[in-house]
């Protein structure tokens, strides 16, 4: 069923566009969401992913069930708003988003100042996992870089003193993974 909101010209642009649309949607939800996972009391339950004090790839999984379904809604916002996106769009964000989560908590630094102007880049998501709760209140961009530079949440990774120090300056039970709080 077609979303009375959309118009048809967005609807009957190419596969390829509707999934970029789709795509920048999405991403923008999960930048809000984000957000707000860092306010309380929804800082509970997120605060597990910033625990380590080291970034590895598999960092991007401390998540809890609870934190997957609010990553979820907005891809599933997006989905209604495009008249239920088919399910090879969902699962190719997913895919996409899942390699890119993988790539931002890994232990590397290089520099790419063009690529962080699109995308969330290892160096720029770092330092969203410092400990210095005034930059990981900053970089909150899941995929896109662009909503923190629009809303106020950019920090420069060339003004960040290396190296950065990761951690929340506690150890969080495992348990919190399952619970998610």
């Amino acid at each position: 069923m077609i979303h009375p909101a959309i118009p048809e010209a967005i609807l009957a642009l190419p596969t390829a566009m509707l999934f970029v649309l789709y795509y920048i949607v999405g991403d923008f939800g999960a930048y809000w969401i984000h957000r707000l996972l860092h306010l309380a009391p929804l800082w509970r339950m997120h605060r597990w992913h910033h625990s380590p004090t080291t970034m590895y790839w598999l960092a991007g999984y401390r998540t809890s069930l609870t934190q997957l379904v609010f990553f979820n809604l907005p891809w599933m916002f997006a989905s209604s708003l495009f008249g239920m996106a088919p399910w090879w769009m969902y699962l190719l964000a997913l895919s996409s988003h899942m390699v890119l989560n993988d790539w931002m908590h890994m232990n590397v630094t290089w520099r790419s100042n063009r690529l962080e102007w699109v995308l969330v880049t290892p160096r720029y998501h770092h330092i969203h996992h410092s400990c210095d709760p005034a930059l990981y209140n900053t970089n909150f961009g899941v995929t896109f870089s662009l909503w923190d530079r629009l809303f106020g949440t950019y920090t420069d990774p060339d003004q960040v003193k290396e190296p950065i120090s990761f951690g929340i300056g506690e150890k969080v039970p495992l348990a919190r993974l399952v619970a998610g709080f």
